[in-house]
Parts: C-alpha cells; structure tokens; sequence
C-alpha cells in the first residue's frame, strides 16, 4: 500500500479500518461509484468525462487520497477541530479533494453560513502542514544542483539551471507515474457493473461479511513473483479482505482454496487483468454503469448454499 503524501495513521483508519470493515457501503470512503456522483449528472459529452478521469489517474493521491484520509483521520479521534466544528451540511462521507476548499467556503457563504466558511480554510491550513513535508521531497531533488550551483562548485558541463530544471521535471513525472501506476492497481479492484454495492452493513467475520469480500471485490492475475510485484501484492484483493492481517505470500498460498470453494458454492469470483478492470472502473465513475444495488448478500433467512461456502472459507484459512 501507498503511503506519499498522506499520514500512515489517517491511511490507516481510511483504509485498514473504514474502507475495510465497510466495504462497498455508503460509509466506505473508496466508493468509486459514490465519490464521481457528481460527474454522473454534469451536462458534458461522454469524451470529456473519460478526458478528466485522466487528470484524476495522474494525481489522485494529492487531489484526493491525502485529503480525505486526513479528514477520516481527524473525525476518528476525540475533540478535534473537525470533530467540533465540521458543517452539518456537508455529510462526513462525502469524499474531499483538494478542490472542496476553495468551493466549500464560497457556497457557504451563499448560504449565510459564515461559520461553516470559516472552517474550510483552517482545516485547509491543518492539512496543508501535513503534506509541506512531502511536497519538499518532490521537488528537493532539484534544490541539490541549485545549492551546489549558487556557490560556484558546480562541476559540470552543463549549466546547473538547466541540470535543476531536468531534475525538477523528471521528479514530478516520476510523481505522476507513480500515481497513475497506484491508480490502476488500488481504484479498480471493487468498481465495475459485476460488482455489489449495499444499503446496509454487516458484522465483520460473519457469513455475509466474507461474501462481502467476494461479491465486492476483484483479483487481477497471480501465482508468480513478476505480475505480483508488478500489482503490488494488491492483485489478491479478494483474499486480502477476508484476511487483512496475512503476509502477501500467505495470499498466493490462500488463493487457489478460495478460488475453488467459491467455484463449488456458486459463490462470485472475479479474476480479471487488471488494465480490463481499470476501464470497467471508468464506466462506472462516469456514470456509463452502475454497480448491482442490494441490501445485502444474505437475505434474512440466509441461503444456506451460500453461507456454507462462506464458513468453509473461514475455517480452511483459519484452521478452525
């Protein structure tokens, strides 16, 4: 997992506790389908919305990953800022990008909210201290030949303005592709037409939670060592939700059990490339489709097909 230009500890409640425990919920902070609802209802060609998913792709951790796991981060502890001032008209599970805050203050304002416009510039102020530090480490590469140049030692042929300027380029390339590459393996893995989303929640460890974790999520290929690291180990992403606390190894172990109990039960099972799932997440954060809507997997009287499938899973991984 990626954890430039956030905190660890807010990655850790957005994703090993909130994203985790709620999966594909209206509470789930990685709900593709739900963060792009506004992009759904715009009035602009279908070319355009796919054109801006790019820009997204291309910066999504600063735009949008490090901003909102800071604002889980901060309203999961007690008595701060966000906890005692936040807007009640802006609902917590809304996904918040770097955007918000230059929007939010302004339809405050038009509302004759000037409490909630207050807010939003200094918790941008907070956020902002948080990611400084990181956005030093994109461009201090360049600050080296800068540094070296300004007192006349530089050595070399080519002039040190020129050497910074390269370095600082090929730095935010390498930032941008390094986001892209995180977009493909991280977004796509629980959005597309073949996956649920649910209206209720559930108990983590139960029947319906480990059916959750398949009807909910995908794996790209796996088995080898190139397309695992390739993939970041996050190409097991079924397995890693039924089983978050298991070394990446213990998944490519794991999977083929998994794989054949939910093939006997009927149980979903979706094992795709991972360059395939990306465009199907695309149709779905553009509105051109839409995940299957349930309450839940198991209906009140569960299926007992289903339920087995489930159990059997749990006790083969757990040795219960």
């Amino acid at each position: 997992d990626w954890l430039d230009w956030m905190l660890p500890g807010a990655w850790d409640v957005e994703h090993n506790k909130m994203h985790h425990y709620y999966l594909s919920e209206d509470t789930d902070p990685d709900l593709v389908e739900r963060n792009f609802a506004m992009l759904h209802t715009m009035p602009l060609p279908s070319f355009v919305k796919y054109a801006s998913m790019l820009f997204w792709m291309f910066t999504w951790k600063a735009t949008y990953y490090s901003p909102n796991t800071f604002k889980e981060l901060e309203h999961s502890r007690k008595n701060t800022f966000a906890v005692r001032y936040w807007p009640q008209s802006r609902p917590k599970t809304e996904p918040l990008t770097v955007f918000d805050f230059a929007y939010l203050p302004f339809l405050h304002v038009l509302r004759g909210d000037f409490k909630g416009a207050l807010f939003w510039p200094v918790f941008f102020i907070q956020w902002l201290l948080v990611v400084i530090p990181m956005m030093v480490f994109v461009v201090l590469p360049a600050a080296v030949p800068s540094a070296v140049g300004v007192t006349g030692l530089w050595p070399f042929a080519l002039e040190w303005q020129r050497a910074a300027l390269k370095t600082l380029v090929f730095s935010v390339a390498a930032d941008l592709l390094s986001n892209a590459h995180s977009f493909v393996i991280v977004a796509c893995n629980h959005s597309g037409e073949d996956l649920y989303r649910y209206s209720t929640s559930c108990k983590a460890y139960s029947a319906e939670w480990f059916l959750r974790c398949s009807y909910s999520s995908v794996n790209f290929e796996t088995g080898n060592d190139f397309v695992d690291i390739f993939y970041g180990w996050l190409n097991y992403q079924i397995e890693h939700h039924m089983f978050p606390d298991m070394t990446p190894l213990q998944y490519r172990k794991l999977q083929p059990l998994v794989k054949s109990v939910c093939k006997k039960h009927g149980v979903q099972y979706i094992q795709q490339n991972g360059f395939w799932r990306t465009w199907k997440m695309l149709r779905c954060a553009v509105g051109d489709d839409k995940m299957v809507q349930c309450d839940a997997i198991l209906p009140p009287k569960a299926d007992d097909k289903k339920k087995a499938a489930a159990e059997v899973v749990r006790e083969g991984a757990t040795g219960n």
